[in-house]
């Protein structure tokens, strides 16, 4: 364990926030100080590192309480990866190259493949990347992307889906990325989203969503907007587009270049996906439309129904308010 940890802006100066994290006075970053140390992270045993075999066989379902790394696999092409490539389709279109960090199982990989991309993955775990080898038959390096020799290799678009907050040296890393981008290339982000007006003792006292963000072992770093722009423009990246998360409860979801950021319509992704395999990607895509739509008219009718109720209530009080007075 760590006894404290620098922010990544390089200042020292914090406020209390909780026993496992502290506020960076200059930036505004949630900074964990009982995360892994450095030389933890790393992924030298298979069997024994915290990011080896067992964080994906037991650590994130006896731990987190989260699905295995099995049903993720399956769930996950239905929900977070068709609003993942659903933003990239507004901003790059295939055949452009992606490199995901932390690729997980690899179904966004394998999702980006089906849609016309030349994606591949990293992951740090050794048994984790021939899982996501077999499982879709994508091309997956084993990292950390430090350790990985791309030669004159450049990508057009690089995925980060909640890696940031992992990462012990978010500056290096991101700038080793940028440096991988080809002119006019992105890094799309999801990563927990904290804000400033945050108190840990409200957080608990409502028990708000973010609460589950505080893995101090894991999330060494929680960014607020400000802050992770603050981040990127110290490393020349100042254009960034701030996107609907998938989790708007506790998440946020970017883009972000060097270059001006451009953007594409719907109808010239569609046309683009205009193929064989893009055919199945455009079904998916319209389904999850579709579903999202329900569920915004079932919100509507569940709010109307709760507001009738409540006039409802509110005359019966009256009844029973003015039968009181007659009565007397």
């Amino acid at each position: 364990m760590i006894g404290n940890r620098l922010c990544w802006c390089g200042s020292n100066e914090n406020r209390p926030f909780s026993d496992e994290y502290v506020l960076c006075a200059e930036c505004g970053t949630l900074i964990s100080i009982v995360g892994l140390s450095d030389d933890e992270l790393k992924v030298d045993d298979d069997e024994g590192a915290f990011y080896g075999k067992q964080y994906w066989l037991e650590h994130q379902s006896k731990d987190l309480g989260f699905p295995n790394i099995f049903e993720r696999a399956r769930k996950d092409l239905l929900d977070r990866n068709l609003h993942w490539l659903r933003t990239l389709l507004k901003y790059k279109a295939p055949p452009s190259t992606v490199l995901e960090l932390g690729c997980s199982h690899g179904s966004f990989v394998a999702l980006l493949r089906q849609s016309g991309y030349d994606a591949a993955g990293i992951e740090m775990s050794p048994w984790v990347v021939e899982f996501a080898k077999t499982t879709f038959d994508i091309p997956v390096f084993v990292g950390p992307v430090e350790a990985v020799d791309f030669g004159d290799r450049k990508f057009d678009v690089i995925a980060l889906m909640d890696v940031l907050e992992h990462l012990p040296d978010p500056v290096g890393t991101m700038r080793l990325a940028l440096e991988l981008l080809s002119p006019g290339g992105l890094l799309l982000i999801q990563t927990p989203q904290f804000k400033e007006q945050m108190r840990y003792k409200t957080l608990l006292e409502t028990n708000a969503p973010f609460l589950e963000q505080f893995k101090s072992n894991e999330h060494l770093y929680l960014f607020t907007k400000e802050s992770v722009a603050k981040l990127f423009k110290q490393l020349g990246a100042e254009h960034i587009k701030f996107e609907p998360p998938i989790f708007h409860q506790y998440d946020m979801f970017f883009v972000v270049s060097r270059d001006p950021i451009s953007t594409m319509t719907e109808e010239t992704a569609a046309e683009i996906l205009e193929t064989p395999s893009g055919r199945f990607v455009q079904a998916l895509l319209a389904q999850k439309v579709e579903i999202e739509k329900l569920s915004d008219q079932i919100k509507i009718i569940d709010a109307d129904r709760d507001a009738r109720l409540q006039q409802i209530h509110t005359l019966t009080k009256m009844i029973h308010d003015l039968q009181s007075v007659a009565k007397t």
